[in-house]
């Protein structure tokens, strides 16, 4: 029986005990994405509630879309040559379609976000019955996932599947300590969430922080509800902003003065989002915290970027497809490669600079260039890789003279 048989099985025969528990069957950790973790700054943060801010979600955003946009190759590696393994059965499930209802792009997006979030992005292995090779990557929700030790050996259990699944039928993603950033920064994307409450509850006010209502007379606790109420009703929300008060029998009424705090509350939202931005090790400038950033400046963190964010998740998703998704024969012949040159390519003026200097050197050949420029090779001559001879050693010219004088007289005979 294929492990996806075997874990999906046949609902109609289930009994109702086997129901009843697996309706109990839920993650530890699914029931904190819900109900959030308590923070000092007063507000509970969950894995799912902390994606409605913005910066997180700009974030996870925007890593994710990274990584499924890079072109992702397997290449067949034979002594110092390699080439493209377009034929390899594993190659269109990496670039094409895992699935059959899923595209390449939206897969590894899911995937890379299920990470970001949850710590772990999981798929299902099927496997081909003759073969054994991978045919399709089922992904899995996260937060369904639980975790367990079966006789001292590690797997995983779906709500909505039957039976244990262990790691060799896994394709799992894990982002730094297979914990997620949300969970192990709780404080400090709390106190940002709170910084956006405070923001909503303020502008949903009409920017009114309350006040107080006084007058020497004694009120009943009913004329008390009833004033509270019709004040509420008629100058509270952001409808009612700058209504006009008309006060009777010798109300007066107070505006609560705004406290430091509360006024640089823009301040404590900037340096949530800045400190999001940093849990991820996302540059502040490309979720929006940034406007005046050079141009050198912005190449520079489009560098940083790659090189400390996307790198270590390109190796660790390489590493996981090595092991999981080619036989043992082929690893270390057959090796998976996201392309980051695209990433890496600069504006026209820069590649121009660099492709003169390969192209005189002779580490580069014109049809290589123009490979990396999406063109046509021209030709085999293109093929070929030049090097520049115009510099000699000074002892050496008249030789060089001499041999060019030659050539010419044997080109005009």
């Amino acid at each position: 029986m294929s492990i996806i048989s075997r874990i999906l099985g046949n609902p109609s025969k289930k009994t109702k005990q086997e129901s009843e528990q697996r309706g109990q069957f839920v993650a530890p950790s699914r029931f904190a994405a819900f109900l959030g973790l308590g923070t000092k700054a007063g507000v509970s943060v969950s894995e799912e509630g902390a994606m409605a801010l913005s910066a997180v979600y700009s974030c996870v955003r925007l890593i994710a879309s990274s990584i499924a946009s890079l072109d992702l190759h397997l290449h067949r590696v034979d002594g110092s040559l390699r080439e493209v393994a377009s034929d390899h059965p594993v190659y269109s499930l990496l670039n094409s379609s895992p699935s059959e209802s899923m595209t390449a792009f939206d897969f590894w997006e899911l995937m890379i976000s299920d990470a970001l979030i949850h710590g772990k992005g999981f798929a299902l292995i099927e496997r081909g019955s003759v073969t054994g090779r991978p045919v399709q990557l089922h992904l899995l929700t996260a937060d369904q996932m639980k975790q367990h030790n079966i006789d001292g050996q590690l797997a995983y259990t779906h709500r909505d599947l039957d039976g244990p699944i262990f790691p060799e039928d896994l394709l799992i993603i894990k982002c730094f300590r297979g914990i997620s950033p949300i969970r192990q920064h709780m404080e400090g994307i709390g106190l940002a969430m709170a910084a956006q409450e405070f923001a909503s509850r303020y502008y949903g006010s009409g920017g009114n922080v309350g006040g107080v209502l006084s007058t020497d007379r004694t009120l009943t606790n009913d004329q008390y509800e009833r004033l509270r109420q019709s004040w509420q009703q008629t100058h509270g929300g952001l409808g009612n902003a700058h209504e006009v008060a008309i006060l009777e029998h010798g109300l007066k009424y107070e505006p609560m003065k705004v406290s430091m705090a509360e006024s640089e509350y823009i301040k404590v939202r900037v340096h949530g989002a800045q400190e999001v931005a940093r849990i991820f090790q996302v540059p502040s400038s490309m979720i929006g915290l940034e406007a005046n950033v050079t141009y050198n400046g912005a190449e520079h963190q489009d560098l940083q970027y790659v090189k400390h964010t996307l790198v270590p998740w390109v190796r660790r998703i390489e590493d996981e497809i090595t092991a999981k998704l080619l036989r043992e024969g082929e690893r270390g012949q057959v090796i998976p490669r996201f392309d980051l040159n695209s990433l890496l390519r600069g504006d026209t003026s820069s590649r121009s600079d660099l492709y003169r200097t390969a192209l005189q050197s002779g580490w580069m050949s014109i049809n290589e260039v123009r490979a990396q420029e999406q063109l046509n090779p021209i030709g085999p001559s293109g093929d070929l890789h030049l090097v520049q001879v115009n510099q000699l050693p000074v002892s050496s010219m008249e030789d060089y003279a001499a041999s060019v004088t030659n050539t010419n007289q044997n080109q005009n005979e």
